[in-house]
């Protein structure tokens, strides 16, 4: 996961326990956090395999002459 994924999750996580303590968090909150949490999961997963894709393309291939 890139850092700025990382730093969005690691906010959420604070967020959610914050607001789980303080009982200032509803039910619809959760979900929407909880869907928040795994879109930036995915978002991150897709940005790793199309970095990896990119790469292999970009790299020199052998080639025998």
């Amino acid at each position: 996961m890139r850092k700025t994924h990382a730093d969005a999750v690691e906010w959420l996580i604070e967020t959610v326990k914050e607001a789980l303590e303080n009982g200032t968090a509803s039910e619809d909150d959760l979900e929407e956090w909880l869907l928040a949490a795994v879109l930036l999961e995915e978002m991150a997963v897709e940005e790793e395999a199309e970095a990896r894709s990119l790469g292999a393309w970009i790299e020199p291939s052998p080639t025998i002459h």
